[in-house]
């Protein structure tokens, strides 16, 4: 049903429809110590999808500088997106850039995982801008031009007085957090070179539906891209999806290639683009109903894991979750998670220990602490990072330790005679088991 009191925040249409209600829930990276929990800030999110531009969209409102001014995700952390940042930076640069002559700009540069490694490549002027000062502050490298702010098209003006037009602008895993996506993208036209390129990399909505990854819905992330959406607001701006690529970060993110549209040139888009916009429409993107069917999904999941931690906890076993982050805690809250469930959770970022998790308060302690009293379960919370962490806890899991993953689909695995496998936990004890190699899972 179109709910009249909201409207698109791309076309500003009203005919926009609620697809799944979280209710009044705190930030998903608003992590806090315990004398802030009677101040906590709670706000509404509802998940809405647009009719008229197909946007899937978070419509609550919350200031920029209330999301962002602290912040708690240091992508360095994780060597899986260590990994993948130097390989992305060398793949761009050797298809767009001639290092010595070229510069580069990221949007939401974080504590520069990605500008690093085109340092590395020798590219001219390297430029991070990113408005969490605790984040950017740990960029020491000379090399790196670092400013602390938001990216506006006042802000990309002056960029551009001070080091010219850009050749290639880079925006990863932030193009769907950014409040005012009008006024950064006139920025973005405004400091790209004529024959500059415009990269960013976005979690993709059709691992949001196929796998039902309900987790990456939150205050943080207000929008969830398909092609047809993106087309439909880069024609505003005279700018146009040229390539695509898939890539496996993030449980399933889309890269994207955008670039000047010129009517006077025969460049024509790529066949990963066409071939795309077809299977999104063939898959039903631009319905409604594909995302109603998508909430009936979500609900069934949260369903499953929580009878799941109701039987284990009966049993009297211990759980301590693994992975807190925005993605954790939009699960703990629309599940309804508490240390009823779960003991204590663990992070492998430092930035994180000692303090609580946003809403349900459960305490994030280093790995070290499964070493002091080793649990029963483990719930992977950070399940897209599967590999890495089983790999970390393999001792756990062969010692008896069992690992809950809750996505796409509720799933026990356990160590039975050197492998691993996934268990039937709704069956009876001696159910068969499946064997899983690590390649399953990404």
């Amino acid at each position: 049903m179109t709910n009249d009191n909201h409207q698109c925040r791309f076309c500003a249409s009203p005919n926009v429809s609620q697809i799944i209600d979280f209710g009044s829930v705190g930030l998903a990276g608003a992590f806090l110590k315990p004398d802030q929990f009677a101040a906590e800030k709670k706000y509404d999110q509802q998940l809405y999808f647009c009719s008229d531009c197909y946007l899937l969209q978070i419509i609550n409102k919350v200031p920029p500088t209330v999301l962002f001014k602290d912040y708690f995700y240091f992508s360095s952390a994780i060597a899986t997106l260590r990994k993948h940042f130097r390989s992305y930076a060398k793949e761009v640069t050797e298809k767009f850039l001639i290092p010595k002559k070229s510069s580069v700009l990221e949007i939401g540069c974080n504590d520069g995982i990605l500008l690093k490694p085109f340092v590395e490549l020798e590219v001219k002027t390297v430029i991070g801008v990113d408005p969490s000062s605790n984040v950017i502050e740990t960029i020491k490298d000379p090399n790196i031009i670092a400013i602390n702010d938001f990216f506006t098209r006042e802000r990309a003006l002056k960029i551009r007085e001070d080091y010219g037009p850009i050749n290639m602008i880079c925006a990863n895993n932030v193009f769907a957090h950014i409040e005012d996506m009008h006024d950064v993208t006139a920025g973005i036209k405004t400091l790209l070179a004529d024959d500059g390129v415009f990269v960013f990399e976005v979690h993709y909505i059709g691992s949001l539906i196929d796998e039902i990854q309900y987790d990456m819905i939150y205050h943080e992330h207000l929008f969830y891209y398909s092609l047809l959406a993106l087309q439909n607001f880069f024609k505003g701006f005279d700018l146009e999806v040229f390539d695509v690529k898939p890539v496996d970060i993030h449980a399933g993110s889309m890269r994207y290639y955008v670039r000047h549209k010129d009517e006077s040139n025969d460049k024509s888009v790529s066949l990963n683009v066409i071939n795309l916009q077809k299977r999104e429409r063939e898959k039903g993107f631009d319905k409604l109903e594909t995302f109603q069917s998508y909430a009936d999904k979500v609900a069934q999941t949260k369903t499953d894991l929580m009878a799941l931690l109701a039987d284990l906890k009966q049993e009297q076993k211990s759980i301590v979750g693994y992975g807190a982050s925005g993605r954790a805690n939009t699960t703990i809250q629309y599940c309804g998670i508490d240390d009823r469930h779960i003991d204590y959770m663990i992070d492998d970022a430092p930035a994180k220990h000692g303090y609580y998790t946003p809403g349900s308060h459960l305490e994030i302690k280093p790995r070290s602490a499964l070493e002091e009293n080793t649990p029963d379960y483990i719930l992977i919370f950070a399940w897209s990072f599967f590999n890495e962490i089983i790999e970390k806890n393999m001792a756990y899991l062969k010692q008896g330790v069992k690992f809950i993953v809750p996505l796409p689909e509720v799933k026990v695995f356990s160590w039975q005679d050197g492998q691993i496998v996934e268990e039937n936990y709704s069956e009876t004890d001696d159910a068969d088991a499946k064997i899983v190699s690590m390649s399953e899972h990404k």
